[in-house]
């Protein structure tokens, strides 16, 4: 089984200073080139080819999650072990292999009915890209940021050129998928290329004693469950909140305010832009995290996550008076998006601190995730037919801070059972830290 570099392990610190610029510099402009750059080709495309795409894209989004939640596991779990740090890699990477395999069906079968096939270059382009988030993240936990940096520069630098061919020669939302998708495959196959050997997914097992190959086996598959556990619980959040933009879509639809679409996917994407920076500051300090918060200090990352879940609550009662004196329309929802940004960003915040702390709290974010997609599951229906995009937004918000709520009430409670650690790989000893 492959080890974690010692140099490795002891770069999982965040990034400061110039890198940390250059980080967020080279995420957000990908970041603002994928979320602007439909806005602007919607004019060469029109209303109808914008909203195909747009909604192909919406269907698809959930493809991202299922590898970022690998990212995630990684994030967490490597700095806490020394010598499993192949094992891990092979298992999210597999995570990740699962919608790149669903993708790849379903456009093969589009191309041959001659049906769906917007839809099916959307979920090959956002699940190239889950898996290229996922391997630059496999990079940046073994102590190489420098190449999240190379590597979202140049594929913005090919996005933005692709853009502008699509804008000049009127290019059709299909062949631009396909040119995205083609240069997110291109760089995931190089930087997966660019791992060790031990974190690969062909990698395989050294030969034994047979003791020995048994002992080994029985430990990888320790591994493997108690990975894809994590990956399950650490990316549910994310896939619920895709989740939950979808429906609101979709109650739009329902009721006969489609139209309404463009003006929800313009606030959803300004607030979503923010989300997104939130994200991925909270990914770069993930690792240091989950070694500050081990053991004992878990608990004071739990009760300041709790604080912060109150202050969410609390931003959910401006946004339910402005709903009942405010006429539906670009006012409220201007002053409802808002509100929901830092709602929003307060209860993932918390939710990371939850998540980080032992092996346990994971389920609670998970739980609460889902609370919140039953709660706005209900409101849109309540509140769109009557408030169109302001109501969907209202939903939203009412989501997330149900997800607060339900969070804070979970982490009310004691912690009673023992911790499910990961097994010791050879040589770690005491070295090895509990909770996944």
């Amino acid at each position: 089984m492959a080890l974690l570099t010692p140099e490795a392990e002891l770069r999982t610190g965040a990034p400061r200073g110039g890198l940390l610029l250059a980080l967020f510099a080279g995420r957000g402009a990908f970041r603002a080139t994928i979320a602007l750059a439909p806005l602007v080709l919607a004019v060469p495309w029109g209303a109808d080819r914008f909203a195909e795409y747009a909604g192909a894209v919406g269907v698809s989004a959930w493809t991202v999650f299922v590898a970022s939640s690998g990212e995630k596991a990684a994030l967490k779990l490597v700095p806490r072990t020394r010598r499993l740090g192949g094992a891990i890699a092979r298992v999210v990477l597999r995570v990740a292999a699962v919608p790149m395999l669903l993708a790849v069906a379903a456009f093969v079968a589009a191309t041959a009915l001659d049906r769906g096939q917007v839809l099916a270059a959307a979920l090959l382009w956002c699940a190239a890209l889950g898996m290229l988030q996922l391997a630059v993240g496999l990079h940046r936990v073994r102590g190489r940021p420098g190449t999240d940096v190379v590597t979202f520069a140049a594929v913005t630098g090919t996005l933005l050129v692709v853009s502008a061919l699509t804008f000049h020669f009127a290019w059709s939302p299909l062949r631009q998928l396909h040119l995205f998708a083609a240069t997110a495959l291109a760089a995931s196959v190089v930087l997966l290329w660019r791992l060790p050997p031990g974190w690969s997914l062909a990698a395989l097992p050294g030969t034994a004693a047979a003791g020995r190959v048994v002992g080994r086996a029985r430990r990888r598959r320790r591994v493997a469950w108690l990975v894809l556990r994590t990956c399950a619980l650490l990316g549910l959040p994310e896939l619920v909140a895709s989740l939950c933009l979808a429906v609101c879509y979709l109650v739009l639809g329902i009721v006969g305010h489609g139209t309404e679409s463009g003006p929800f996917y313009v606030a959803v994407t300004l607030s979503g832009f923010c989300s997104a920076a939130l994200t991925y500051l909270l990914r770069l300090r993930q690792p240091a995290t989950s070694l500050r918060l081990r053991g004992p200090a878990g608990r004071e990352g739990r009760t300041k996550a709790r604080r912060i879940l109150r202050i969410a609550m609390l931003l959910c009662l401006p946004g339910l008076l402005l709903v009942l004196v405010l006429p539906a329309g670009t006012l409220l929802l201007v002053l409802l998006t808002c509100l929901e940004t830092p709602l929003f960003a307060l209860v993932a915040y918390a939710g990371y601190l939850v998540e980080n702390t032992d092996g346990r709290s994971p389920r609670l974010t998970a739980t609460s995730a889902t609370v919140g997609l039953v709660v706005v599951a209900a409101a849109a229906a309540v509140l769109v037919p009557h408030a169109a995009s302001s109501g969907a937004m209202t939903a939203l918000l009412l989501s997330a801070a149900a997800s607060a709520l339900s969070l804070d009430v979970g982490l009310s409670g004691r912690w009673r059972r023992p911790v499910r650690t990961l097994p010791p790989g050879p040589g770690d000893g005491s070295q090895r830290h509990g909770g996944t």
